[in-house]
C-alpha cells in the first residue's frame, strides 16, 4: 500500500472509531449513527488489512488509550496474529473494566467460528 493510501485509510479508521466512541447507543437515532460509522470503520479495515503495513497499524491500535479504538483494533487483530491479540483481549476480560464484557464476547465468537470481520458494508 502507498504511504498516502495508508495514511488515509488509517485516518478514516482512526476518526470512526473515536466517533464511535463518542456516541451513547440508548436511542434509535444515535444507533443509526453508530451504524454509519461501523460501515466507514470497515470499509477503511478491509482496505488496510490488504497489506502488512496496514495490518500493523491496527495492532498497534490495540495500544490506543480510547477503549473502542482499542477493543475493535484487538478484535481485527486476531485474523492475522491472533496470540496478541488474544492476551490483549483476554486481559481485558478478566479486567472487569471498561469492555470486558464486549472483550468477553469478541473471544467467545471467535473460538466458536462466528466472528467475521471480512464482511462488506451497505453501500453508501
Amino acid at each position: 500500500m502507498n504511504p498516502d493510501a495508508l495514511r488515509k485509510w488509517t485516518d478514516v479508521y482512526l476518526a470512526e472509531l473515536l466517533a464511535m466512541d463518542s456516541l451513547s447507543l440508548a436511542s434509535d437515532a444515535r444507533s443509526r449513527r453508530w451504524n454509519k460509522h461501523v460501515h466507514r470503520m470497515q470499509r477503511a479495515q478491509l482496505e488496510l488489512r490488504k497489506s502488512a503495513e496496514g495490518r500493523a497499524t491496527i495492532t498497534a491500535m490495540m495500544a490506543h488509550s480510547v477503549p473502542t479504538v482499542a477493543l475493535w483494533s484487538a478484535a481485527h487483530t486476531l485474523f492475522w496474529s491472533e496470540s496478541e491479540a488474544r492476551v490483549f483481549l483476554q486481559t481485558l476480560a478478566s479486567s472487569c473494566g471498561a469492555g470486558s464484557f464486549e472483550a468477553e464476547m469478541v473471544l467467545r465468537e471467535f473460538n466458536a467460528g462466528r466472528l467475521r470481520m471480512d464482511w462488506e458494508p451497505k453501500s453508501r
